[in-house]
């Protein structure tokens, strides 16, 4: 338990790249949840946990206006 964040980004496999290329610490590398979604979970260095995620094109909550 705890605080966490949770930040939506386009391409999870892209941020994962860049954040490792970075040195960020992943708790846990990309995966499609059984509910659709692409998770990664990273730390920040104060123990945060933050929650990277990816809404796929053929998600039902997907919605990208003007895109």
């Amino acid at each position: 338990p705890g605080p966490q964040l949770w930040l939506q980004v386009a391409d999870v496999a892209a941020a994962h790249k860049e954040l490792t290329a970075q040195g960020v610490e992943v708790l846990r590398p990309p995966k499609k949840e059984p509910w659709g979604l692409v998770e990664m979970w990273i730390a920040d260095p104060d123990g945060l946990k933050i929650v990277v995620v990816e809404v796929p094109e053929d998600h039902p909550i997907r919605y990208r206006p003007g895109i």
